[in-house]
């Protein structure tokens, strides 16, 4: 058996060493593609007759130690609060997955790559002070980082609070407070690795949280005493913000820039089998379904004597679409003899319905009402619930 050593830079500027033993747990498969070996998610599922609880399975590939509770194809993905475990076997090229904070906007934001060939002495020479900046990190070094992009320069405020304007191709400087030498934070880059879902027959994007994505090169597919199976790599860590779609089906997407040492693009084979094979570029074998949109009363309802002018709260599983909110009615009145009229709804909580009567002077005395909440109120995705969601309640005397 040999081992052989790979260098990626990337946030993770450092280095992890693999053997090729194809057999060891603790080996990583440099050869071909990068494959997905798993992907684990988090679902909601029932126990007993209970409400939905949580846990963090294998979606996709497989572990000799997992039972079948730990992995199984993935019907109910939680909506809100996801957060997916991508599981490579072998490592990718870091520069392509994160970027580092410079110390003023550089193009449309202040976050740079770093270029390939870029080591943590490239970092560090960008991080010096801002008057020896030009020497010490001229734009005419390919290796140099955070370059202004934009026609009329890029201005900042150095270290002791003094302006400067960098010229366009010139280095704006990293962001190192703590003056370590090295970048103060990073941030996962803008269409690496994303979620798509089938809304409505189309495909759709989902946002993702670039603060709390990112790329970890360590690890690898033996279970560690701490972590368990969230500490397997490397891995790419992609959370959904704010929500996935609810009830579709979705899948992973690599941009065709992220790709291993040699160049290649990442794919998934069939069950996450690395032995079998996969055309590069092509991770639809990953697919889940999330689970659907569900409405349900978060305020104290009472049947015969509802208050008058308490506001009745819904609370749904994702943010709602504000704009669909103008379909809830409410009806007074038996249904032989009633009136409709459509609630003043606050919007102050993402995943809250708030119905408000206090505008109108509060609910008519001894009087029934049903307030309706359509399938037509729908998560930002434009996704609906299974079912409208109806409340009823007659209001006391007072």
């Amino acid at each position: 058996m040999h081992c052989r050593l790979v260098l990626t830079v990337s946030l993770g500027l450092g280095a992890a060493a693999a053997c090729s033993d194809p057999t060891s747990a603790t080996d990583l498969h440099p050869d071909g593609p990068p494959r997905v070996e798993q992907v684990r998610l988090v679902e909601t599922y029932s126990v007993g007759t209970g409400s939905g609880s949580t846990r963090v399975v294998f979606g996709f590939g497989t572990h000799p130690d997992a039972t079948p509770d730990d992995e199984h194809p993935v019907t109910t993905a939680t909506a809100a609060g996801n957060k997916l475990r991508i599981i490579m076997d072998e490592l990718l090229r870091g520069n392509d997955l994160e970027e580092i904070r410079c110390r003023t906007t550089v193009d449309s934001d202040a976050f740079a790559r770093v270029p390939l060939g870029a080591t943590p002495d490239d970092i560090a020479r960008c991080a010096v002070a801002q008057d020896v900046l030009p020497a010490r990190c001229p734009g005419s070094n390919p290796h140099s980082v955070c370059i202004c992009a934009n026609d009329g320069g890029c201005s900042g405020m150095d270290s002791d609070d003094r302006p400067f304007t960098t010229p366009k191709g010139e280095s704006v400087g990293v962001l190192d407070a703590d003056q370590d030498g090295a970048a103060d934070d990073t941030r996962f880059v803008q269409g690496a690795v994303g979620i798509r879902c089938d809304t409505s027959g189309m495909p759709t994007n989902v946002s993702i949280d670039l603060d709390n994505s990112y790329w970890t090169p360590s690890g690898n597919q033996q279970k560690p005493a701490q972590g368990g199976f969230d500490a397997l790599g490397p891995a790419v860590v992609l959370v959904p913000g704010p929500a996935l779609p609810t009830n579709v089906d979705c899948s992973i997407v690599f941009s065709s820039d992220v790709v291993d040492k040699d160049g290649n693009q990442v794919c998934a084979p069939p069950g996450g089998d690395i032995r079998a094979g996969c055309t590069p570029g092509d991770t639809s074998a990953v697919r889940f379904h999330v689970e659907p949109m569900a409405l349900a009363i978060a305020s104290p309802i009472s049947p015969e004597a509802q208050s008058r002018t308490a506001d009745v709260l819904v609370r749904a599983n994702v943010p709602i679409d504000q704009a669909s909110l103008a379909t809830i009615t409410v009806i007074a009145g038996p249904a032989t003899h009633y009136t409709q009229f459509t609630p003043t709804v606050l919007d102050t909580v993402p995943n809250q319905i708030t119905i408000h009567w206090t505008a109108m002077g509060g609910l008519a005395a001894n009087t029934h009402y049903t307030i309706t909440v359509p399938t037509t109120v729908t998560d930002r995705y434009h996704q609906s619930p299974l079912q409208p969601l109806q409340i009823a309640f007659t209001t006391g005397a007072n």
